[in-house]
């Protein structure tokens, strides 16, 4: 908690023997352990050690960085020095000023002098020994040097006066608990009109993260500040209160939330800043008390127990939780084993897995996602341990933001659409006789340039002179957290259940449909029916396909007028990341030629790729609700993860109403990464400084090491390899391979490499 204790007194009054009986030295700050930090001990003219104080101005600069950055956390901090100066304690008190802190200083300045002398004489180590009139000055110095009003002077053996301990609440009829509100004051105003009021012999508990994400922050923040000096109110600190103090303070919010939209609704809602300044102050950092027969414990974020001393928790677990955001249900748990059973836990803040607020026996969430029409979740607690779960439904909020829903085939021509293509210059179009293919310009995928037009122009083929699409792929679709939309904790509310989980198989896409200039199928990659890729596409065809069966497939394509979607896995040519034992086509989908994209249901499209011999996607889950979901994401996401014994790319994830979202996973991404890293050192021999920094696994760094053994000096004067490295998959100089699949399989078979074999 936000808890700062100084000690103040001389070399050898005791203070470090002290803070060992208390148990504080975890959360002591010394100065002479920064000091010899900065410099070993150094020899004195009797031949003895001592600790250097030459380097006093990088110590004192080194502890109050240090303790700055524990104040930001609100850690419980103790400082191990002498505080004779008052000017230095000045300092302490305006730190503990703007980081709303509480300070005391326990004062060792009444030990008789000649005490002190002889316990120093005896101190050890003997470096810590310092000279009699060191001490006769630091004593002096005390007689002049006053303690500043505002700290609160304790005796040492007063410590007990500033531990944080439960209250008793047993004389309030009812203590009600107000989850997170979030600029939602509607809501908020219907639990009290319904529940008549806020009333005196009652007692209220606000959770905390009052602002943010709403559209009636301005409201929230007014009516707390009519309550919060109320003697039956508490109000917590949730971790979006923070930009409250900055902006009542005239600072700027790293929170684009807070600044485009929160802060312009409090300065529309003539928000008082000193009154918000004043508010702040009051806010607490949990609720720890005694109701009937019961204790309680109420933080914004949850804890996993009720610990011995609450003083030494720090305020960002409180406000933040323990552990990971998503550990909710395992620290609900833990409280449960960790505690007596007449404990009890109130928490908002996380609820990834929208648990229900009595999330177990003796532990309560009340996170109800009230910002996105959810509920603003309350519990009430009666002395006789009876309790009840509120919830009300907000009504006023603003709509979750989604990528637009492209609406030019329903509102306009393609003659139409095909300009405002063109007028894009993120899209690109080939032509190809009368077809012309249009795809979104290397420009937009790098700098992340979305809109109707870049998103539907990913292998879409039109023919111009007849305005009428002849072929297409899917609409651009995005990785789980890629945008705000696909954002795990959006997702909660953009997905329809159930979703249904399909392999990405890793390859390039390829597309057949039919061509009716020629009668014949027109096969093509995302960009062009020719070039490498394409004429790879369609070998691979042919092979796959029997004469039969392509005629049946172009004369399915004709009558339905639809696409057949391939994902190529080309393991000669073009191998990927993921290793396959050999080359393989897999139908993905058969999509309709239309500008608004609509494709055949999975059964029906694995009844065509069977009938014509064909490899499909696979349909690997069905998840049924969000919380299976959160469970699925986490056990796939895992380090080891495997399907069906094999790893794999990730997964396409599609919802009931077909939206589409990406998920990659860790082997992927790791080799992924580790194909760039091979690429640039067996370019160069080296890895870039600011790179190495990355190789953060023993397994990348010893792949690292085992690649440059592979680095061969080329001759660049006598010809241009890097030229043809690029359209190759082999160096023409050395014949050293450079696609990642045979590079790892080299790496294994390696003596380095056979120790990562259970990777």
């Amino acid at each position: 908690m936000r808890v700062l204790l100084l000690l103040r007194g001389s070399t050898g009054c005791g203070k470090s023997t002290w803070i060992e009986q208390n148990g504080l030295k975890p959360y002591t700050l010394c100065a002479d352990d920064i000091r010899l930090l900065c410099s070993s001990p150094i020899m004195n003219v009797s031949g003895g050690e001592e600790i250097s104080q030459s380097n006093d101005n990088t110590v004192w600069s080194i502890l109050f960085k240090l303790l700055e950055h524990r104040m930001q956390n609100g850690e419980f901090t103790v400082i191990d020095a002498t505080n004779s100066k008052t000017s230095e304690m000045n300092r302490y008190k305006e730190l503990c000023s703007s980081h709303k802190y509480r300070i005391y200083c326990v004062d060792f300045t009444d030990i008789p002098i000649d005490v002190v002398k002889e316990r120093n004489r005896n101190r050890l180590p003997e470096l810590k020994r310092v000279p009699d009139f060191v001490i006769d000055k630091m004593y002096s110095r005390f007689q002049t040097q006053k303690i500043p009003s505002g700290i609160t002077v304790i005796r040492p053996d007063e410590l007990d006066k500033i531990w944080f301990k439960p209250i008793d609440l047993s004389e309030y009829k009812k203590v009600h608990h107000i989850g997170d509100i979030h600029g939602c004051y509607t809501a908020l105003k219907g639990y009290f009109d319904n529940d008549g009021g806020l009333k005196d012999d009652e007692f209220y508990i606000f959770t905390g993260d009052y602002i943010d994400r709403g559209i009636e922050n301005a409201e929230v923040v007014n009516f707390l500040i009519s309550i919060y000096t109320k003697p039956n109110v508490l109000l917590l600190e949730g971790n979006h209160e923070r930009w409250l103090w900055i902006w009542a303070n005239g600072g700027v919010c790293q929170s684009k939330d807070f600044e485009f939209e929160t802060k312009y609704q409090l300065n529309n809602g003539e928000v008082n800043k000193k009154d918000v300044r004043q508010l702040y102050r009051k806010l607490g950092q949990c609720a720890y008390y005694k109701y009937g027969d019961k204790m309680f414990l109420v933080t914004h974020g949850g804890l996993s127990t009720v610990p011995n001393n609450v003083t030494c928790i720090a305020t960002s677990q409180m406000i933040k939780g323990v552990g990971n955001y998503n550990d909710v249900e395992a620290v609900a748990e833990s409280f449960i084993a960790n505690t007596p059973d007449n404990y009890i836990q109130i928490h908002g803040h996380r609820n990834t897995k929208s648990l229900p607020t009595q999330v177990n026996s003796r532990v309560f969430n009340l996170e109800g996602k009230i910002e996105m029409g959810g509920h603003l979740r309350c519990v009430q607690f009666c002395k006789d341990g009876t309790f009840e779960c509120v919830e009300v439904q907000n009504t006023v909020f603003k709509e979750i933001e989604t990528t637009p829903e492209p609406v030019e085939s329903e509102q306009m021509s393609i003659g139409d659409i095909i300009i405002a293509l063109r007028k894009n210059r993120f899209v690109q179009e080939k032509c190809f006789g009368n077809i012309s293919s249009f795809n979104f310009t290397k420009q937009a995928f790098y700098d992340k340039i979305w809109d109707e037009q870049t998103t539907k122009a990913r292998g879409l083929y039109i023919n111009v002179p007849k305005q009428k699409v002849v072929a297409r792929a899917y609409e651009k679709f995005f990785n789980i957290n890629e945008r705000p939309e696909t954002k795990l904790d959006m997702l909660e509310h953009r997905l329809a259940f159930p979703v249904t989980a399909y392999i990405k198989e890793n390859g390039f896409l390829g597309i057949v449909s039919y061509n009716e200039e020629t009668d014949a199928l027109f096969a093509t990659t995302k960009s062009a029916p020719d070039g490498d890729f394409a004429r790879w596409f369609k070998e691979m065809l042919n092979e796959k396909l029997s004469d039969e069966a392509a005629e049946k497939m172009k004369q399915f394509s004709k009558k339905q007028n639809v696409s057949f979607v391939f994902e190529c896995v080309d393991m000669k040519n073009d191998p990927h990341i993921i290793d396959y034992p050999e080359s393989e086509l897999f139908l993905l989908d058969i999509v309709y030629n239309d500008l608004k994209f609509k494709k055949f249901e999975y059964t029906e499209m694995a009844k065509v790729a069977n009938e014509l011999g064909l490899k499909h996607k696979t349909l690997a889950y069905v998840i049924e609700s969000w919380s299976d979901f959160f469970d699925w994401y986490y056990q796939v996401t895992s380090e080891d993860y495997e399907y069906d014994g094999r790893k794999i790319e990730g997964f396409v994830i599609e919802d009931t109403n077909g939206y589409m979202v990406k998920l990659k996973l860790h082997y992927y991404n790791f080799w992924k990464f580790m194909r760039s890293i091979s690429h640039e050192t067996l370019r160069n021999g080296y890895l870039n400084p600011k790179r190495m920094s990355a190789l953060t696994s023993p397994l990348a760094n010893q792949y690292y090491s085992w690649v440059k053994t592979l680095y061969k000096p080329r001759d660049k004067t006598k010809y241009h390899w890097w030229k043809f490295w690029k359209k190759t998959n082999v160096s023409k100089q050395d014949n050293t391979p450079r696609d990642i699949c045979t590079l790892r399989k080299m790496f294994y078979q390696s003596e380095t490499g056979r120790l990562f074999m259970n990777e």
